[in-house]
Formats: C-alpha cells, sequence, structure tokens
C-alpha cells in the first residue's frame, strides 16, 4: 500500500516538473535518496544583505524609490516657471517682477506658467504621492520583515533536521540487530515467525522515518536558498571573531 501511494507521488511530481520545464516526455531517473550528500551547513558569519537579491524585497525597494520620485514630480508640478533671462543676459520682466513683489508670484500674470487655477488639485497629488510613498515604506519593511522570518525558520529546520540524522540512524541499526536476532531466534526454534514480522515491521518503520528526516534536510536546504535568495561564496562570507 504504501510503496503504491508513493509511487503515485513520485508520478504526480514527475508531471509537474514537466510542466515546469516545458518538457512533457520528461523521464526523471530513479535513485536512491540514501546515497545522496548530506548538504553542508551554512557557515558562521552570512550577511543579511544576500536578502537584497530575494525578487520580492527588489520589487519592494524598487516601488519605494518609484513613490520616492514620483514626490518629487509633483512637488515640481507646483513650482512656478518662468524665463530667468531677457535680451543681452539681462533678467527677464518675469523674474523682475517676481522679485519685486513676491507675494504676486502665485497670482495670474508675470508671464508665469503654473497651475494657477487648480492649486488644490496639485496639492493633493503631493499629499496623494506622499501617501504612496508611505504605503511603499511600509511594504518594503513588511517584505524585509517576511525575508528575515523565512531565513530564521530555514535556518532552525536545517540545524533540527540535521541533528536528528544520527538519532534516525542509529534508531535504523537498533532495528537491523533485531530483526536479525528474531530471525536467529526463529531459526533456532525459540521463537514464533511472528517476532520476525513484528521485527521487519519496527525495521520498516525505522527506515521510513530517516528517509523522511533526511528528505526534510534536503528540503529545508533548498528553503534555505530561496529564502535568501541563492547560495553564497567564501567572499561574501563575514567571519566573526
Amino acid at each position: 500500500m504504501q510503496l503504491k501511494e508513493l509511487q503515485r507521488q513520485r508520478a504526480l511530481f514527475e508531471h509537474q516538473l514537466a510542466t515546469f520545464t516545458a518538457r512533457l516526455d520528461l523521464v526523471v531517473a530513479g535513485g536512491d535518496i540514501r546515497t545522496l550528500p548530506t548538504p553542508a551547513l551554512p557557515p558562521a558569519g552570512l550577511p543579511s544583505a544576500l536578502l537584497e537579491r530575494r525578487p520580492d524585497v527588489q520589487q519592494a525597494e524598487q516601488q519605494l524609490t518609484s513613490a520616492n520620485a514620483q514626490i518629487g514630480v509633483a512637488k515640481a508640478s507646483m513650482f512656478p516657471t518662468f524665463t530667468l533671462t531677457g535680451f543681452g543676459g539681462a533678467e527677464s520682466a518675469s523674474l523682475a517682477n517676481a522679485a519685486s513683489r513676491s507675494s504676486s508670484i502665485w497670482s495670474l500674470g508675470l508671464g508665469i506658467t503654473m497651475p494657477l487655477l487648480d492649486w488644490g488639485r496639485y496639492r493633493g497629488l503631493t499629499d496623494a504621492a506622499i501617501a504612496r510613498q508611505h504605503q511603499a515604506t511600509a511594504t518594503y519593511q513588511q517584505a524585509v520583515e517576511t525575508a528575515f522570518r523565512e531565513v530564521a525558520d530555514a535556518l532552525s529546520s536545517v540545524r533540527l533536521t540535521s541533528s536528528a540524522e544520527q538519532d534516525y540512524q542509529a534508531s535504523v541499526e537498533a532495528a537491523r540487530r533485531a530483526l536479525r536476532l528474531s530471525r536467529r531466534r526463529y531459526e533456532a526454534g525459540y521463537s514464533p515467525y511472528l517476532e520476525v514480522l513484528d521485527a521487519q515491521r519496527q525495521a520498516n518503520l525505522s527506515e521510513i522515518a530517516a528517509l523522511r528526516n533526511r528528505q526534510a534536510l534536503l528540503s529545508a536546504t533548498v528553503d534555505l536558498m530561496k529564502s535568501l535568495g541563492g547560495g553564497w561564496t567564501p567572499d561574501q562570507v563575514t567571519m566573526k571573531e
């Protein structure tokens, strides 16, 4: 029963991989998870700057940059526009009038081009741009906090599943010894075959538990790579004394 269920799950995963890779004829060769090398634990000193490579953090950062720029655009639309110089490099009439009557710079006339008749609208656009910047800031902070949480979760999973490897292996070896002993007792006529079947069942359960822990360790390593936005190189690691 368990074998059939595992074969069904494997077929479904293989179909998903074929869809993701656009290779509908994809066939994944079978293998033994126990032969895969144990992933190395992450070194000490991984800098938090690695998280800046994450797509979600980069997207939130770009949105924040754009929101900051939009505030400048909205404020610039309120700034009066006119020529500063006239013929011969002298000051223009508009500049002279604006300098002599600074209070009139926001009124009609003076040859100034600006949104005089809709001042409230442009003030509202500026306020809206500031509000969007606040929202983008909150989104960026949330993206960074999510990145830190996912890294912490992945590191915990890697550490705990890795530390349990030896315990599961010891359980498997003990179950195998019990199975060998039960077979010898049965062959010598000291115990019924039911004890052999029970020992076989316990050995199978121990091996399945060890395999699931190894699978969890491999999955946690993949999650760590995803949460960091990729792997790391020795020059990216800052060793702490």
